[in-house]
């Protein structure tokens, strides 16, 4: 992961330039074993973001259709990111995600599935994968929430960013949301932890 590393030194300083970005509550980081960081998703700046903010190098999940650039096939290859067929059902992307969480390493995943530029994220916009990982993998979730202000549904070129690593949701929690949770409601309860932390955070 050295150049995932080397890449994500750049971003940093890039990010704290151009979108003057603060991290909060990186105490919450789990220290022990691999988890799944997951984020609202309005931007393609969000994993930059979301990268910058967990100090565990992560092996991100992205749709395929960015391998159209070869840019971008460069970056995939370097930062070692999990290539989704959006639309269907990829079992050979979720095996492997899961062999990484289980091996010790952490992913970043984006539960609403694609970029929905909005003043706040709703629960319900959950997909089921991230909980069908959590079943599989028993990882905790870590909820990475990214706020732009009230004002903006996007980044701003100088405006503040903020990025809020929440407490973990351990396997121990969403495994007794109800007597035998499925893979969407587990999704979904996840999700809603990071959608309180947005609308108790996102101000300015």
């Amino acid at each position: 992961m050295r150049a995932y590393k080397f890449i994500r030194a750049i971003a940093k300083v890039l990010a704290k330039i151009v979108f003057r970005v603060e991290y909060h509550g990186r105490e919450n980081e789990p220290t022990n074993g691999g988890f799944i960081a997951f984020s609202n998703h309005t931007s393609f700046t969000d994993p930059v973001f979301t990268a910058c903010a967990i100090k565990q190098p992560l092996y991100f999940m992205a749709k395929s259709d960015l391998l159209k650039s070869k840019f971008m096939q460069i970056v995939f290859k370097l930062c070692h990111i999990v290539t989704v067929h959006r639309g269907e059902s990829d079992i050979a992307a979720l095996r492997k995600t899961c062999d990484i969480v289980k091996s010790g390493n952490s992913v970043g995943i984006y539960p609403q599935g694609t970029r929905i530029p909005q003043d706040c994220p709703k629960p319900d916009e959950a997909l089921a994968g991230i909980g069908l990982m959590a079943t599989r993998t028993k990882a905790d979730l870590v909820p990475v929430t990214i706020c732009y202000g009230k004002k903006n549904k996007k980044p701003k070129l100088f405006r503040k960013v903020h990025v809020y690593i929440g407490k973990p949701i351990t396997y121990e929690e969403y495994s007794t949301i109800n007597e035998h949770p499925n893979s969407h409601e587990i999704a979904i309860y996840a999700f809603s932890k990071l959608c309180e932390d947005f609308n108790k955070y996102n101000h300015g």
